[in-house]
């Protein structure tokens, strides 16, 4: 029996999964930009989605990450507003899309997917305040590991990382410069902790890895 987290998505991928339209989409390409009108709520099929920003100075600051499973793009659809931020794949990903005013209509219909997306929410509100919290508190070592792990895809002892992101998004995902992520980075590999290459990342032994950070 799935446990609470597992039910809530499964409700909302059945609901996308029925009533959703399926595309296929690059690595870099745009899912919307900021400004647009909001005309549809998104789910992730496969892949990896960076939900971004400009800064005043013109540079990309990546906000959040939404991963297989998870649906994006709905805030703005719910209180009317035009795209704040802009979404694009990190990796080749396959995603599904409700227009709004049929989404709207489809919870109405469907409570259980309806309770799931309020508890989605509530998630994505308590890792937020948990993020700054980490910010605060947490070194970087610490918020860069967390990180790597979240990406990964655990194997035996190992943990093999694919890194999707750029050095310079990864500082602005976990509150820090481009040249501490290399520095870090650099050093776990000469501690022997890790094989760091440009797009890849294997953690030899990940309990001693989170042990030791």
């Amino acid at each position: 029996m799935p446990n609470n987290g597992e039910a809530e998505q499964l409700a909302l991928a059945g609901l996308f999964e029925t009533f959703g339209a399926s595309r296929d989409v690059k690595k870099n390409a745009f899912i919307f930009r900021s400004e647009e009108e909001s005309q549809d709520i998104y789910f992730v099929r496969d892949g990896l989605v960076k939900i971004s920003q400009f800064a005043q100075e013109g540079q990309s600051i990546t906000l959040f990450l939404r991963h297989k499973g998870e649906v994006f793009g709905a805030a703005e659809v719910l209180t009317g507003e035009k795209r704040q931020r802009y979404a694009r794949c990190i990796t080749d990903s396959r995603i599904l899309s409700i227009p709004a005013s049929s989404f709207i209509e489809l919870l109405k219909q469907h409570p259980d997917a309806l309770y799931a997306l309020t508890v989605a929410n509530a998630r994505r509100l308590l890792q937020t305040q948990r993020y700054v919290e980490t910010l605060v508190s947490r070194p970087v070592a610490w918020r860069l590991a967390q990180l790597l792990l979240q990406l990964g895809v655990r194997s035996g002892k190992e943990t093999v990382v694919t890194l999707p992101l750029s050095h310079e998004e990864i500082s602005y995902v976990i509150g820090c410069s481009r040249q501490t992520v290399t520095e870090t980075l650099g050093r776990w590999r000469d501690e022997g902790i890790v094989r760091y290459e440009r797009k890849q990342v294997v953690i030899f032994d990940t309990e001693a890895f989170e042990a030791h950070i």
